[in-house]
């Protein structure tokens, strides 16, 4: 009993301070010790959320366009084969020199020479020129040129030589295929020991 005596002994200015500085006390401590590390973790998860949310947001864009890119891709695979075609692969070349004998014959020329040159790799392809002489008149040489261009294969012609005289043409109708991962990596190889030398 003797602690009540003692605060009935405190006049009642300074009790009502000690109780308003205890208030202020555990109000301070609650916030230090429980509300502000809540606080901080709150807003922590807030902020991941938010990130959280513009990546599905991000997300939910791509798969609203998956149709449209399956499309593309399937557009871009279909535009692959049809340009693969163009290009012959190296077992394709006897056939592609059948193809302009044929050429030259249909357009009324005579074939002196086809003959293969020795491909020359680049980075992802190689050119295959073909040394072509052929005899007949002009205009025979213009549709034999024009049919060249419509083959099915990309086929290229220059270096176009003509003699009026004995109407002989020579050109070079260079073709190109792909090459395949390997060759290419060769290549590649081949043509930085050059940039070296």
């Amino acid at each position: 009993m003797e602690f009540m005596e003692r605060l009935e002994g405190i006049p009642p200015l300074y009790r009502w301070l000690a109780i308003l500085g205890m208030v202020v006390l555990l109000v301070a401590l609650y916030w230090y010790f429980l509300y502000q590390p809540d606080t901080e973790e709150m807003a922590t998860l807030q902020e991941n959320i938010t990130s959280k949310r513009q990546t599905v947001e991000k997300h939910q864009q791509i798969a609203a366009k998956l149709e449209t890119f399956k499309t593309q891709v399937s557009e871009l695979e279909a535009r692959l084969r049809t340009l693969l075609r163009e290009l012959p692969e190296s077992r394709e070349i006897p056939g592609m020199i059948r193809q302009i004998s044929d050429v030259g014959v249909r357009t009324g020329l005579q074939i002196n020479l086809i003959k293969p040159l020795p491909e020359q790799r680049k980075e992802f392809y190689a050119e295959i020129p073909i040394q072509v002489r052929v005899k007949g008149p002009y205009h025979a040489v213009g549709r034999f040129f024009d049919d060249l261009v419509h083959l099915e294969r990309i086929i290229s012609v220059d270096g176009i030589q003509i003699d009026a005289t004995s109407q002989e043409t020579q050109c070079l109708a260079t073709t190109f295929r792909f090459l395949d991962e390997a060759e290419a990596s060769e290549a590649a190889a081949s043509a930085k020991k050059g940039a070296k030398k």
